[in-house]
């Protein structure tokens, strides 16, 4: 198969699922089917994806993998700025403009892991971000208080999985509402707001 013809039948089977997954979910969403909307045979989507999964993998991963780099990044950047004694800072690091531009740049991957994952290894996505953010807030704020930074009781990792649980699904409310580039920004710009705004009226700082 020549490579144009390969990447054009590709194209046409990522289209495909993008829109049978998000009309459907993963569970619901037939090859068969599909593979009409494609216009293709199921034999040609094999030569593309092993599995269902394997093509629901190609929409979703490079999302996933890159909050992961985000959360990972900002771990050091935290890290710092405890160092530095720069408290307010680490409400800083995670800003609204690069938030806003993973979100948008990932906005149907992301429609696909919060809706549309049941039945896959991704169903569990909104719980991962939510422990990634809980746990690098924990150990940032034992951090400062162990420099005398912070003088208040912190949360216990109930209360702190509970209130990240609130932030980031507050935060990702926008792509299910489908909100548009501009109503986002003031969306995301508010709820992070909020949300320091209570976190530091907690900790005394």
């Amino acid at each position: 198969m020549a490579r144009g013809t390969f990447d054009a039948t590709q194209k046409k089977i990522v289209e495909s699922g993008l829109a049978m997954f998000l009309e459907n979910g993963y569970e619901r969403t037939n090859l068969r089917d599909l593979c009409a909307r494609a216009g293709i045979t199921t034999g040609s989507l094999y030569r593309h994806f092993e599995s269902k999964e394997a093509l629901f993998s190609h929409l979703v991963q490079p999302a996933v993998d890159e909050i992961r780099g985000i959360f990972s990044e900002s771990e050091s950047l935290c890290r710092e700025a405890v160092e530095s004694g720069n408290l307010r800072g680490l409400w800083t690091i995670m800003d609204a403009d690069r938030l806003l531009d993973y979100m948008y740049r990932n906005f149907d991957a992301l429609k696909l892991l919060l809706m549309c994952s049941d039945g896959t290894k991704y169903s569990g996505f909104l719980n991962d971000v939510v422990n990634l953010e809980a746990d690098i807030s924990l150990r940032s704020l034992r951090a400062a208080m162990e420099r005398g930074l912070i003088a208040a009781e912190l949360p216990s990792e109930t209360e702190m999985h509970l209130i990240c649980h609130a932030y980031v699904s507050s935060v990702f409310e926008a792509v299910l509402h489908d909100l548009g580039r501009d109503e986002m920004e003031h969306y995301t710009r508010t709820i992070m707001t909020f949300f320091t705004a209570g976190s530091c009226s907690v900790l005394g700082i």
